[in-house]
């Protein structure tokens, strides 16, 4: 990341988003040490521990590798770590959280304890391996004090989304464990963001109102909500067939009208750490219905990418983060207009 965070600033970028979109989580110290390239230093997550200690892990690197406007985009589908990434850089003020109402929600650790091992030294016969147990064994808090668990970390900027509606999340679980507060770690707040947020969601609303693919998702949310209400669905082949017909005939609808609009993307880079210490940029990506496609990629994968991928939405939330992005940078440096984004 650090690499790649050089190479795009060698390019003179003027704002970055850091996608953590679908990012379960994974490594807590890289969590952190990532953290650690956007604030100078200070905590960036507590933890307490099943007897009630709290401990805090903090990046003590006061350099800040990047310190400019900084749009983290998050989903219902991040968790974990990402939330304890995304977490700190709001409290520090240090990024703007776009996305889902609010990531996944899932602020507690466990781990995995073998029973043998257990019942052995308890002096407990066993003739076949028992398993084992799955306990949880901290709980993680942001340095405000607050809880990732159950509420995640919630967007200042809120885009429609399917999974807002579905039943996805911690709190979507069978008894989890609630949020809760502790006091705040000692840190600095730097505050890059509150002065503008109003007027970035302002902005954001009235673009989203007037997108044509985001309209077409506020009607696939109306019908998912209806179809949830239902609860039913028809056995019979051609009424089925025929329902599938019509979602298709939608489906290509809506990919004529878009097309018919011919808005131009920007070009896209796709920089590899390879990449990152050669001077200038790659040629960029070729693209097809908006979409990117890998040109080394073989004819099956890209009929696969075709057919994977929406023809009528593409990207439409990296698309309007880029947007506000623009309008942030902008307000940053009025008057001039400089409209960069670092997918």
């Amino acid at each position: 990341m650090a690499t790649l965070i050089r190479k795009l600033e060698a390019e003179h970028i003027q704002g970055l988003v850091l996608d953590l979109r679908q990012n379960g989580g994974g490594s807590l110290e890289e969590a952190i040490t990532l953290t650690g390239l956007f604030i100078h230093d200070g905590p960036v997550v507590q933890t307490r521990e099943p007897d009630g200690r709290m401990n805090v892990d903090s990046d003590t690197d006061s350099a800040e590798l990047y310190d400019g406007p900084l749009i983290v985009l998050t989903s219902r589908f991040s968790a974990s770590a990402s939330e304890i990434l995304a977490g700190a850089l709001q409290d520090y003020g240090r990024a703007l959280i776009v996305g889902d109402e609010s990531t996944f929600g899932k602020g507690t650790v466990q781990t995995v304890i073998p029973l043998a091992k257990l019942m052995d030294r308890n002096g407990m016969a066993h003739s076949f391996d028992p398993g084992a147990l799955k306990v949880t064994i901290q709980k993680f808090y942001r340095p405000s004090g607050a809880s990732t668990q159950l509420k995640g970390v919630k967007a200042d900027i809120a885009l429609p989304s399917l999974s807002d509606v579905a039943d996805v999340g911690e709190s979507k679980l069978q008894d989890p464990l609630p949020w809760d507060l502790v006091p705040p770690a000692d840190f600095v707040r730097e505050d890059h963001v509150t002065s503008f947020l109003k007027e970035l969601r302002a902005r954001s609303a009235a673009r989203v109102a007037g997108e044509k693919d985001l309209t077409y998702l506020h009607e696939d949310i109306a019908q998912f909500k209806k179809n949830l209400a239902t609860k039913t669905g028809s056995l019979n082949e051609v009424e089925r067939r025929l329902e599938n017909q019509a979602d298709q005939n939608r489906v290509e609808l809506r990919k004529k009208e878009l097309l018919a609009l011919g808005e131009r993307q920007p070009a896209t880079y796709d920089i590899t750490l390879e990449d990152a210490v050669k001077p200038g940029l790659p040629a960029p990506i070729a693209t097809t219905d908006n979409l990117p496609i890998d040109k080394s990629a073989s004819a099956a994968d890209k009929k696969t990418l075709a057919a994977e991928t929406s023809p009528t939405l593409g990207d439409p939330d990296l698309r309007e983060s880029e947007h506000i992005l623009a309008d942030y940078v902008n307000l940053l440096h009025q008057p001039s207009a400089v409209v960069l984004a670092a997918p």
